[in-house]
């Protein structure tokens, strides 16, 4: 399939209120847009299985649509650090 060019812009709100101590909701992201521009001669049908395809591959995409563990491990001067 040819594909001329193709580029993406990835935009995420959310709020700061927790980041800054000001209370409110948690510094999560609360929507991600992927902004896919594609130029290609290829017929429309083709372009969205691709487009298709890619999300299902997309770990980011993924990621984002399923809750996921969040592990943080530190270490001070090479030992554990207990993290509360």
């Amino acid at each position: 399939m040819p594909i001329e060019e193709a580029a993406v812009d990835v935009r995420a709100t959310f709020s700061v209120a927790d980041k800054y101590d000001l209370g409110g909701p948690p510094g999560a992201f609360q929507q991600v847009t992927f902004d896919l521009k594609v130029k290609s001669s290829a017929p429309e049908s083709q372009v969205k299985r691709l487009i298709a395809h890619a999300e299902r591959a997309c770990h980011a995409a993924q990621t984002f649509r399923a809750p996921v563990a969040v592990e943080l491990k530190a270490t001070l001067n090479g030992e554990s650090l207990a993290l509360p």
